[in-house]
């Protein structure tokens, strides 16, 4: 059993801003379940820098989703990125640990989890998601820059059984690991990633 369950979504090429959120929250790959639920390329400044990482994590142990910005990737012609075409193909569209359903734009509530369209779970393709997250399970998903609910800074969405962990590093904001099990926020802005930010939240 995992002592921590953390989770990370939309890194954006922010490679840096991700190691020092994982060193600043003390992730143990021996100990904790990290699970990293995409759009780990493009807008930011290092993409197959913040791709070699997450490789890296995943055979450490790490769950790793798809974004829609990989699934942009998958339908580059670029010689550098059809490189990375089939580790972006073995990420995966929905991850369930205990009561958590993980995606990275949300799930299809008219279809059972094991039957998901990575097309829509990634928000790729538009698609109704989210309706009815059923009571006893809690979603957990990004994608959606938390501004666009009216939030600031790195402050996180909430709401019932949802959870939204976009704070917008993919528009040069912040980037956010929410240690699920503690209910601790560790933020860093990416454009200066000496400010370190760690908050309680409750789930």
């Amino acid at each position: 059993m995992s002592e921590r369950l953390l989770v990370i979504s939309d890194i954006h090429g922010h490679r840096k801003a991700l190691s020092i959120l994982l060193k600043r929250a003390k992730y143990n790959p021996k100990k904790d379940q990290l699970v990293l639920m995409g759009d780990y390329v493009n807008n930011g400044p290092d993409s197959f820098g913040t791709l070699k990482l997450v490789k890296r994590l995943k055979r450490r142990g790490a769950l790793t989703l798809a974004g829609n910005h990989e699934m942009r990737w998958l339908n580059s012609k670029d010689k550098k990125i059809k490189r990375w075409h089939p580790f972006l193909r073995e990420l995966s569209a929905v991850e369930v640990i205990g009561n958590y359903i993980f995606a990275h734009a949300g799930i299809d509530t008219n279809k059972p989890l094991n039957k998901q369209i990575k097309e829509y779970t990634t928000g790729h393709y538009s698609h109704s998601l989210n309706r009815q997250i059923p009571k006893n399970k809690y979603l957990v998903h990004g994608h959606v820059p938390n501004d666009r609910y009216g939030l600031k800074k790195d402050e996180i969405y909430k709401n019932k059984n949802e959870l939204s962990i976009d704070t917008g590093a993919g528009h040069n904001k912040f980037l956010s690991l929410i240690d699920l099990t503690g209910q601790y926020q560790y933020s860093v802005e990416v454009a200066n990633i000496r400010k370190m930010n760690i908050k309680r939240l409750k789930i």
